[in-house]
């Protein structure tokens, strides 16, 4: 009786030490992807951060072409209209030369689209999912 007591004791704390173990591994398991998502997510930051700049480097590129715009002007100058039209012909020009580059450059920078762009959300969502999962075992 006395063995067979000691023997289910020393199987009970086996089988708390296995337990206990798996639990251990399936936190450490939740941590290290959590780091991975988080180093995922710096390296996306990362490079926005460097296609931002690229974008202002190409900036630069635009500012250049606006001597293209001052074409549209010097053939304004020389149409046979009023200075009326020509001064609406003018600020529409400036109007959709500015306000376009700038929409397009807002939604390319801005950081929804990046996480939709690398995905991040879902792996943020898989990944969120397994540790909570792993918290209910």
């Amino acid at each position: 009786m006395k063995t067979q007591k000691m023997f289910y004791h020393l199987i009970l704390c086996i089988l708390t030490d296995i337990v206990r173990q798996d639990k251990q591994t399936f936190i450490s398991l939740a941590k290290i992807k959590i780091k991975a998502v988080i180093y995922y997510i710096k390296a996306i930051r990362f490079i926005r951060r460097i296609c931002i700049g690229i974008v202002l480097l190409i900036l630069s590129l635009v500012v250049m072409i606006c001597g293209f715009i001052f074409l549209h002007v010097a053939f304004l100058y020389y149409f046979p209209l009023s200075k009326e039209v020509k001064a609406l012909v003018i600020f529409s020009l400036g109007f959709v030369y500015f306000l376009v580059p700038l929409g397009v450059l807002l939604y390319f920078a801005s950081q929804g689209f990046w996480m939709k762009f690398s995905k991040a959300n879902t792996l943020i969502q898989k990944v969120l999912g397994m540790v909570s999962e792993d918290k209910n075992k």
